[in-house]
């Protein structure tokens, strides 16, 4: 999987965005995946909403649509390692959101994200952000 969708990006994507559709179908679906950690924020917003059968089906088309990627043993260490270091900082983001990066990151892969600033704090995570279409990785040494 090279590129792997944040929860921000998927609802896009849901919601019908036609930036997002072209960048998925430029890329190829095969390239284009999300991790178990976002299918689970998007079900919980699903059944939080208002139309929450509408939004499950959709959901449910999704993840017929892409790869889903799962946790590991280097997960749970990236993460461990990842969040001491935001805390140290003084950076922290919330655990989802280290959980999502970890999966990235063990998986060689680029996160797309909306909120590219939020994910920058982990070192070495490859960001791309397909709304304003630029790329970033942080810089080791910063």
């Amino acid at each position: 999987m090279k590129y792997i969708l944040d929860t921000n990006i998927c609802i896009y994507w849901l919601k019908g965005h036609t930036k997002i559709e072209q960048k998925i179908l430029e890329v190829g679906f095969e390239n284009v995946g999300t991790t178990i950690i976002t299918i689970a924020e998007l079900y919980y917003g699903a059944y939080k909403s208002k139309k929450v059968e509408t939004n499950l089906e959709n959901l449910r088309k999704l993840e017929d649509k892409i790869h889903i990627l799962q946790t590991s043993n280097r997960v749970g260490e990236h993460f461990g390692k990842t969040k001491v270091i935001l805390e140290e900082k003084g950076k922290i983001i919330e655990d989802a959101d280290i959980l999502i990066a970890s999966i990235v990151f063990t998986n060689n892969s680029i996160l797309v994200t909306n909120n590219p600033s939020h994910f920058e704090r982990i070192e070495g995570l490859q960001v791309k952000n397909w709304m304003k279409d630029d790329v970033s990785k942080r810089n080791k040494n910063n």
